[in-house]
């Protein structure tokens, strides 16, 4: 599932400055909490299942912040999260699981070619 939602991130957002962030847990997070919230923009990810343990961080300007968020309605976790131009850094915590959406910049200097659809010699046939 989770790989499932990082595909699905991958296609429908555009490529920006900064580097978005999904943060996963095994249990149900609520009460999002942002220090500066003209950093970062946190938005909870509902799958359908209903799970409600995925968050998407979503970077505005550089800079520091801290992101709480409660975890299974007992458990409040903080998150140190630094912003910079070419990617989010968001620190680990027990039972979560944090990854990027955009892929880092030497990643995108790679170029492939797609194959052409089984049928199609080339174009004009």
């Amino acid at each position: 599932m989770k790989k499932f939602l990082f595909l699905l991130s991958l296609i429908m957002l555009p490529a920006q400055a900064f580097q978005d962030c999904v943060i996963t847990a095994d249990g149900k997070l609520s009460d999002i909490s942002i220090e500066q919230n003209d950093i970062i923009d946190v938005y909870p990810l509902f799958t359908v299942m209903n799970e409600k343990n995925t968050l998407f961080v979503h970077p505005l300007k550089e800079g520091k912040t801290r992101l709480c968020v409660l975890k299974n309605n007992k458990k409040i976790v903080m998150f140190n999260v630094e912003v910079k131009p070419d990617e989010t850094i968001i620190s680990e915590a027990e039972g979560f699981e944090v990854f990027s959406i955009d892929p880092p910049p030497e990643a995108q200097e790679d170029s492939f070619d797609l194959d052409l659809p089984p049928g199609v010699n080339s174009i004009g046939d």
